[in-house]
């Protein structure tokens, strides 16, 4: 399956950590020692002024632009970690679908909402599924969350995280149906459920402790499935829950902590479901703002959700993309392309 188009938008507003630990009821010295201690400092937050029709409308905008002349989506997943009710404006996808002409040509639509943090890979594995069964042809995704409808304390996640908003698109089809050097190619998936975990956000602080303590165990499990390699100097793109838990996963296996991106969480904090996609768009426009000539390397996504979901899988180029020194991946569309 290749991956044909990749967009994604981080809105410009930022809240402050400590400002969000004491909407939870956390003092100052405590958010000073989360800060220090994670990583996070403040979160990337939706404007008032902004619908989800606004953020979603951004995110097909610029897949329509990448697509060029590609045959238009007949499928249409909408992934959210956060399973919430549409707001008073009503549900946003069926407005985004008689609206957007890109959107014309959908038949079926799905949603994702269940496995939490992990929500975007199962959508890989959906949308493959789909299209190795002859359902579909062309399959757009659509995924983010915002909090705007939620207190600022909702954002907190005591000894683990913070939530920031953030959105992304994706558009994928069969390989043959592509050309050689246009995209990526969707490699390996693993998708696994740790029923131990179905507590997800209830659990007591002890039993949340114990899930916290497993992370480098479901992280090692996830890339153990995906034949991982870990002495070459493949990158890492995780989902963004704090910098302590990524630098003992390391201290743990040995894996160098320079493999794992982290850039973003300081910035923008933990955004459910898109982390790993977000870092795979930096890492795309970094090769070009360094004029990185080079064949692509191999990248693996992973994210752990509540509840004890894992997902992992392997991004690579595609067809003569990992020769060629000119290729972009993905159509070029104004200023935003890859």
């Amino acid at each position: 399956m290749r991956l044909t188009a990749l967009a994604t938008y981080i809105p410009e507003g930022r809240i402050d950590a400590e400002e969000i630990i004491r909407d939870a009821g956390g003092s100052p010295s405590e958010a000073r020692v989360f800060e220090r201690l994670f990583g996070l400092a403040q979160v990337s937050s939706c404007s008032t002024n902004e619908t989800r029709y606004d953020q979603f409308a951004r995110i097909l905008e610029e897949l329509q632009a990448q697509s060029g002349d590609a045959p238009l989506p007949d499928t249409l997943i909408h992934v959210r970690g956060l399973p919430m009710r549409d707001g008073p404006s009503g549900a946003v996808l069926p407005r985004l679908r008689q609206e957007f002409g890109f959107l014309a040509e959908v038949q079926q639509k799905f949603d994702l909402d269940q496995t939490n943090c992990a929500g975007l890979i199962w959508a890989l594995e959906l949308a493959r599924t789909l299209i190795r069964a002859g359902r579909a042809r062309v399959v757009a995704v659509v995924a983010g969350d915002g909090h705007e409808r939620l207190r600022l304390a909702d954002r907190y996640v005591p000894g683990s995280t913070l939530m920031g908003d953030a959105f992304c698109g994706l558009l994928l089809m069969r390989e043959t149906d592509v050309a050689a050097d246009v995209g990526l190619h969707v490699g390996d998936i693993s998708l696994t459920c740790h029923p131990r975990f179905s507590f997800g956000y209830k659990g007591t602080t002890a039993q949340m402790g114990t899930f916290y303590a497993a992370h480098g165990q479901i992280v090692s499990k996830t890339l153990q499935d995906l034949g991982f390699d870990w002495d070459c100097g493949s990158t890492l793109l995780p989902h963004n829950v704090n910098r302590l838990a990524w630098h003992s996963f390391c201290a743990e296996t040995g894996l160098a902590t320079d493999r794992i991106r982290l850039g973003l969480l300081p910035d923008i904090g933990h955004c459910y479901t898109v982390d790993p996609f977000l870092l795979l768009k930096q890492e795309l426009e970094d090769r070009i703002c360094s004029r990185d000539s080079g064949p692509f390397t191999p990248v693996t996504l992973l994210s752990v959700g509540m509840g004890g979901y894992a997902a992992g899988c392997q991004i690579s180029a595609a067809g003569a993309a990992v020769s060629s020194s000119h290729s972009t991946y993905f159509q070029r569309s104004g200023t935003h392309a890859l």
